[in-house]
């Protein structure tokens, strides 16, 4: 009994230990999420994840809402969100940190969280099969810091990182099958194995709300591992007579029904089972030869120069050479007939697990192997076509061929120390070789680069406030558009619900750029949908359609000339807000700045001028201490105004480019003064008198620049510039007229 307790309490430190390792490797991998948190994020996914969380949250909180039916994203078509990875297993921890913390605080513990788990319950697991302590360890290190497990932390896929799920999950079922042999033998009740059962389902259910794939993924091991135990009705090694196994499988297999039974209802009671089975689309997968693989034998031998790239998968060359060192190790051996007497397992246990882990690693090579020039079909092509092209992605199979993998190692490297009584110097060293081994083989403290964290808008917020009946059902469209199917396209071949936004639709695919402006197409479907939807806002992010080319301005000017249908609302960073006539609180008059009295001052080149400008001009610029606009583009140059009725009297602080320009000045479509000529020199200021009767009620005041020609610094050596240019604007001054 004081044996007993001494054992266990050295395993107990011995899971401390491995734990504070985890922790501190994962520390060493994940560092830079740490330094930057708030400021910088793994990429890729991290927006979709942060804003489930806040979906699941906020559908909670709302009555009437549904987490996988809504109109929330595409709004008018319903979508189903049965197959999206909302990852709703993460959720609990988040909603209980995230007041606390903050989404983006609170996505990096469970990205570290899941990558302690990957390494800690792989060694678990490893020291229930009876590796070595050390071994064990190692076999943790290697799952958690495999190029293909740190690809999925630094693109923040939630849902695919949480490989912890494989050793968890045999864990789990080894005490289903310790506990059903004891049933057998009379040395336990049977419903200690039934309740084992209905955990292990409701860890299945937690597996299928981190991702769908995972079936896939743990079905790879589990389901071979529960062959096993059912066959020999109870642990491999444990000795027992035929009636006791007899009565071992029966009850295993009673618990095995009770935890799938128990894991698809709770997934058809509080899952997307149900949304699953209503589910319509079509795939459009492409090509097998497309699917990115781990390449033979060079993803096997090194590591990607860019492993966060999901085109350029790769194990490193740590564990595929330290596989088949020790099989061809182990091989050689075979013939001895040597037992694994000294940790309690048959001999055969480590082949076993070898077998499981290939099958993995040959799928993950993806479609084609080429040897010698000649392409060798591969087995995922038959996946490839048995799921229709769901699973598109060969190379995320590889982690379940190293967690069996590193079993085998564990294995064999445990019997051959055992036998040959290694010293504990010779074992500290050899651990040490093998850790600087793995650290170099996976380049351990390279870090993927970081993207900025988006920018947390203020009009967001404001939008937010806007609250009860019509505010609730408005929709914000936000500019560039786009559509991206993923697997599927959703609906029927005929009409497939957001496909059209490709290209066929002149407006959402225009705010795409995908297709050219069509003022006749797209005026009244923007009257259509303003008042039909109901659209509130469009938010334009002149960052992410390129704020330094013509597409903004041009997206801009088209905008400020639908006086009667939009007006700018707010202008924050590189965000322009339009406000629709439909919103009840109406537009604010697009009145610019007051500088003195009765004087009004368009600052072109600065924040805001946006509200201002029409079709011509280019993005602003700073040239020393003066914020400017090149015109150009078209041939002339708007603004939009709104003035007390009244006359004026109208300044221009302008240059020309390369050569003088002949000026004409136009309000409301009247010419105002005389042509004036524009140097090159330096800004010059010319006036022009605007009587009272072009300005009119003084709502939607169009001012022209016409320009006589333009030209292109590119052509004429100047500059590698493509821009057609004319004429560089400061400012516009209107001041109202004096009686005198």
């Amino acid at each position: 009994m004081a044996q007993t307790t001494m054992r266990a309490a050295r395993e107990r430190r011995l899971h401390g230990v491995a734990l504070a390792a985890f922790v501190g490797m994962a520390v060493i991998l994940l560092h830079p999420l740490w330094a930057y948190n708030g400021v910088r994020v793994a990429g890729y996914d991290w927006f979709n994840y942060n804003w489930n969380f806040w979906f699941i949250r906020h559908v909670f909180q709302t009555p009437g809402l549904n987490v996988y039916l809504n109109d929330f994203a595409m709004f008018p078509a319903l979508s189903n969100y049965g197959y999206h990875a909302l990852t709703a297993f993460w959720y609990p921890l988040w909603a209980l940190l995230e007041p606390l913390a903050g989404t983006l605080t609170v996505v990096n513990v469970i990205i570290t969280l899941a990558c302690v788990l990957n390494g800690y319950l792989t060694f678990a697991w490893l020291r229930t099969e009876g590796a070595a302590p050390a071994l064990a360890l190692l076999g943790g290190l290697v799952l958690q810091t495999l190029p293909i497990s740190r690809y999925f932390y630094y693109n923040t896929h939630l849902n695919l990182m949480d490989w912890f799920w494989l050793p968890g999950l045999l864990l789990l079922w080894r005490q289903i099958v310790r506990t059903a042999s004891a049933a057998g033998r009379g040395l336990a009740r049977p419903w200690a194995a039934l309740a084992w059962g209905v955990v292990f389902g409701v860890a299945l259910w937690g597996l299928l709300l981190t991702d769908l794939q995972f079936p896939i993924f743990a079905a790879a091991v589990v389901v071979p591992y529960g062959v096993l135990t059912l066959l020999i009705g109870g642990l491999p090694g444990v000795s027992m007579s035929p009636r006791e196994r007899w009565q071992g499988r029966a009850w295993l297999a009673i618990s095995g029904l009770v935890a799938v039974a128990v894991g698809l209802s709770l997934m058809w009671f509080a899952g997307p089972l149900p949304y699953i089975a209503r589910f319509q689309g079509e795939l459009v997968p492409g090509p097998a030869s497309d699917r990115p693989g781990i390449p033979f034998p060079a993803g096997f031998l090194s590591m990607a120069r860019e492993w966060w790239q999901w085109d350029q998968p790769s194990l490193g060359a740590f564990f595929p050479l330290l596989l088949l060192l020790t099989a061809i190790w182990a091989l050689a051996r075979l013939a001895t007939g040597t037992r694994l007497s000294a940790i309690g397992r048959p001999r055969w246990l480590r082949w076993f697990w070898l077998a499981v882990a290939i099958p993995p690693l040959i799928f993950a090579m993806g479609p084609y192997l080429y040897v010698g020039g000649a392409q060798v079909t591969l087995p995922f092509i038959w996946l490839y076509d048995l799921t229709s092209g769901m699973f598109r992605m060969p190379w995320r199979l590889a982690p379940i061929g190293v967690l069996a993998g590193v079993a085998f190692i564990a294995l064999t490297w445990t019997l051959l120390l055992r036998r040959r009584r290694v010293s504990l110097p010779v074992r500290l060293w050899g651990g040490v070789a093998a850790l600087l081994l793995l650290a170099i083989s996976v380049r351990l403290f390279e870090t993927r680069p970081l993207d900025a964290v988006l920018p947390d808008y203020d009009f967001y917020r404001a939008m937010g406030a806007e609250q009860g009946p019509p505010y609730d059902d408005y929709v914000v469209v936000e500019a560039p558009t786009g559509m991206g199917t993923g697997e599927v396209l959703i609906g029927s071949q005929r009409a497939i619900q957001f496909y059209y936004i490709e290209t066929g639709d002149p407006l959402l695919s225009w705010l795409g750029q995908r297709v050219f402006l069509d003022p006749g197409a797209v005026e009244p479907l923007l009257r259509e949908r303003i008042y039909g939807w109901p659209i509130g806002y469009i938010v334009l992010h002149t960052d992410d359609i390129g704020q330094n080319t013509a597409t903004p301005q041009e997206i801009i000017g088209y905008f400020n000339q639908l006086d009667d249908l939009l007006c700018p609302m707010w202008i924050e960073g590189a965000a322009v807000v339009y406000r629709t006539r439909w919103h009840p609180d109406g537009c604010l008059p697009r009145t610019p700045s007051e500088t003195a009295p009765g004087v009004y001052e368009i600052d072109l080149g600065a924040s805001g001028d946006e509200r201002f400008i029409g079709w011509g001009w280019h993005w602003q610029e700073d040239v020393g201490a003066t914020h400017w606009r090149w015109a150009g583009e078209y041939p002339e140059a708007r603004l939009y105004v709104d003035l007390p009725p009244g006359a004026y009297r109208l300044t221009v602080a302008a240059q020309a480019f390369w050569e003088p320009r002949q000026l004409t000045v136009l309000v409301n479509g009247e010419v105002v003064g005389d042509v004036v000529t524009v140097d090159t020199d330096a800004l010059q200021e010319f006036a022009f008198d605007v009587p009272a009767d072009a300005i009119g009620d003084g709502q939607h005041v169009e001012i022209t620049l016409g320009y006589d020609a333009v030209i292109v610094p590119a052509e004429v050596g100047q500059s590698a510039d493509p821009r057609k240019l004319s004429i560089a604007v400061d400012w516009v001054r209107l001041a109202v007229a004096s009686d005198e």
